[in-house]
């Protein structure tokens, strides 16, 4: 049988990546555990693309601070012309393994307003008390501002979610769950933050009467995203579907090689370089490219 591993070079492409950034995974780690700290990596972040950005009327008639109006006014104009916003994040958003627990629950990113660079973490803007929390619809490049809110007691702040329901309830319409009138009981700020670290999902109701699912698709009782662990899943199957494609193919490729060749199946080994379409896999033995 021909040497053929998808699942491994993937692995070590994935692999690869994490090093990059500083981030080398343990020996013992298996595919799973790479790919979600890579993934928790790469959707915690908004594309650089440029964004048309909609401000709420809460926050276009909100007295801020000059320093403040600033820093809004400079993130939305990097915004608007396709710069990275990532110097706005946490300084945490290069950990792989950080829990950003709002954005798994709202899907609502938040940004900090410093104009001037940090004074200790390279590539990032200075910290901010006040923070934007805004969500970034990358399918329509839209960026919806919703407030300015202080960094203590924002991330669980329900108002969040009577502005966008007021401002762009379209955002909220394939959250709100059918045929649910009422909630017996409305879980507090201070339920949702205790809630989020138990890796419990709240369902809550809007001032408007809306019963929501979680936007940003929800915790894992590991307190992990769980839409990063369906795309786990997702992936895996891919690569499980292209390596079984491959091998289904045995006939025709064993018969290139042994007349190229003159090389049997048994001897071959095959190494996929790039999983992009149109994947190019690697024959190492003979160093024969082959595209699917």
């Amino acid at each position: 049988m021909a040497k053929i591993n998808f699942f491994a070079d993937f692995k070590e492409k994935i692999t690869q990546y994490l090093c990059s950034l500083g981030h080398p995974p343990k020996d013992e780690q298996d595919l799973d555990t790479v790919l979600k700290r890579y993934l928790n990596l790469s959707l915690r972040i908004p594309p650089t693309i440029v964004w048309t950005v909609r401000q709420s009327k809460e926050l276009a008639n909100k007295i801020l601070p000059q320093e403040i109006t600033l820093g809004l006014q400079e993130l939305i104009e990097k915004a608007e012309s396709g710069q990275d916003l990532k110097p706005h994040l946490s300084t945490l958003i290069d950990k792989p393994d950080y829990k950003d627990l709002m954005f798994y629950d709202w899907g609502i990113f938040h940004f900090h307003l410093g104009t001037n660079p940090h004074p200790k973490r390279q590539g990032f803007v200075e910290r901010t008390h006040d923070l934007l929390f805004a969500i970034a619809d990358s399918h329509t490049a839209r960026m919806y501002l919703i407030d300015i809110h202080p960094h203590g007691g924002g991330f669980t702040n329900q108002d969040l979610l009577r502005i966008l329901e007021e401002n762009w309830p379209e955002i909220l319409a394939p959250y709100t769950i059918k045929r649910c009138v009422r909630l017996p009981y409305n879980a507090s700020d201070s339920d949702i933050e205790r809630l989020r670290k138990a890796g419990i999902d709240p369902i809550l109701q809007t001032p408007g009467g809306r019963v929501l699912s979680q936007m940003g698709g929800g915790i894992t009782s590991a307190g992990n995203s769980s839409p990063i662990k369906r795309e786990v899943d997702r992936i895996k199957t891919e690569v499980r579907q292209l390596e079984k494609s491959f091998i289904q193919e045995r006939d025709t490729i064993a018969d290139y090689f042994n007349r190229t060749y003159g090389k049997n199946w048994d001897e071959l080994e095959f190494k996929v370089k790039s999983f992009k379409a149109p994947v190019r896999i690697e024959e190492i033995t003979t160093g024969e490219m082959l595209q699917i």
